[in-house]
């Protein structure tokens, strides 16, 4: 049973990780929103304008986001820490060290 905790730990993130890229943020320093054809012209913060496909969960689809660089490095920390804070609960729950195994 122990040989399966890997794959049971990767699916769990990306679960986790995919829930998390379904609202992704808006970049505080922009009044209107991105749009596609923005791409490669300079956001107000002085960076290029990047966009990116986003898996939408229950949909075959990708959404297309466009943010600052400056605003996807921000996004791609967040989505960094939030999937190691899932990923320290996951391995204290499973390993018993949790205090409330229900959370």
């Amino acid at each position: 049973m122990a040989r399966h905790r890997p794959a049971l730990l990767i699916a769990a993130l990306a679960t986790a990780l995919a829930a998390c890229a379904t609202a992704p943020a808006q970049p505080a320093d922009t009044s209107g929103k991105l749009t596609a054809s923005m791409e490669g012209q300079t956001a107000p913060d002085g960076t290029p304008i990047r966009c990116r496909a986003i898996e939408q969960i229950g949909s075959r689809f990708t959404q297309k986001e466009c943010k600052s660089e400056k605003a996807w490095a921000e996004f791609d920390t967040m989505m960094a820490e939030q999937a190691k804070e899932q990923a320290d609960k996951l391995q204290r729950v499973g390993s018993g060290a949790s205090t409330s195994a229900g959370q």
